[in-house]
């Protein structure tokens, strides 16, 4: 994964999450919880991903270190 795309799903994280919060006035002041680490940035998005889908979550989040390495996912709960 290139510079460019980490920062670019960086960035539509912080979109969607802040496009979440302003829409829910209920949301303003949910804050993340941390769900668990994951191998890669892949599986931890099709993780957030599952949450969201599932309705179990209203956004999340995944943040990582390293290109390759671990990353951690937060959700805000539903």
């Amino acid at each position: 994964m290139s510079f460019r795309k980490a920062f670019s799903a960086v960035a539509v994280a912080a979109v969607v999450s802040g496009g979440a919060l302003a829409v829910a006035p209920g949301a303003q002041a949910a804050t993340f919880t941390y769900v668990g680490v994951y191998p890669t940035a892949a599986a931890c998005d099709a993780a957030g991903r599952a949450y969201v889908s599932s309705q179990q979550a209203v956004v999340y989040f995944c943040d990582t270190t390293t290109e390759t390495g671990p990353a951690r996912l937060s959700v805000v709960l539903r």
